[in-house]
């Protein structure tokens, strides 16, 4: 046999071994990445579980929950729509309108006014006498706290409890809420426990939302 048919021939083998080993780990490699995979499944669904489980516990722990909803004209931050300016709240929320709040345990509500940073108008506050807002993560003692803010001429129509309404929640309709809140949180490492706290700061928020009567009259307007 000539040295180049014998070249030819250790090429052939060599190139036929380096392939069969592929072929031969190709379903070892397929079957790992399978194995991979449903860890992952595993390891989400476990996760799942346990953050379903803390929303029911917490579902169960916490007081009823209310949805807070209200039709207020001639507020000066709504959009201009229909000839005038409305604030008004819709489910689903579309374009012009605003999200209803949620509080636990509500029983009354009540406006209150203090003067706007413009001398012909009011800012108007929203409370609602309820355990706080679900956006605190925790319910609180029973007061007013602060739901939404409107800002109001001051020879214009006081608005009044009949502008707002308040109805509890079914227990079904308390959990798809604090679950969306949850998602929307977008809490760190599906902690529930951390739920109404803040990622950056660790702590419960202080921004101009649901603020005791006294907190708000001290905020700007």
């Amino acid at each position: 046999m000539s040295k180049r048919k014998i070249f030819t021939a250790l090429v052939s083998i060599t190139v036929g071994l380096c392939l069969g080993a592929c072929q031969s780990d190709a379903p070892n490699v397929a079957q790992a990445e399978n194995d991979y995979g449903t860890k992952l499944t595993d390891v989400q669904s476990q996760k799942d579980k346990e953050v379903q489980e803390q929303i029911r516990q917490y579902v169960e722990e916490t007081p009823n929950l209310y949805r807070i909803t209200w039709k207020v004209c001639g507020d000066w931050n709504a959009p201009y729509k229909n000839g005038t300016r409305c604030n008004e709240t819709k489910i689903p929320r579309s374009k012009g309108y605003f999200e209803p709040v949620y509080v636990w345990g509500a029983n009354r509500v009540q406006f209150v006014n203090k003067q706007d940073f413009v001398r012909n108008f009011w800012a108007t506050g929203l409370f609602v006498k309820s355990r706080g807002c679900l956006n605190l993560g925790k319910p609180r003692q029973e007061g007013l706290y602060n739901v939404k803010n409107f800002m109001l001429k001051k020879t214009g129509t006081t608005p009044t409890p009949e502008n707002v309404k308040v109805e509890v929640l079914s227990k079904e309709e308390k959990q798809k809420v604090v679950e969306q809140a949850f998602k929307d949180a977008e809490v760190e490492n599906y902690a529930l426990t951390n739920f109404g706290v803040s990622a950056t700061t660790g702590l419960i928020p202080t921004g101009k939302t649901c603020l005791t009567v006294d907190e708000w009259k001290k905020t700007q307007s």
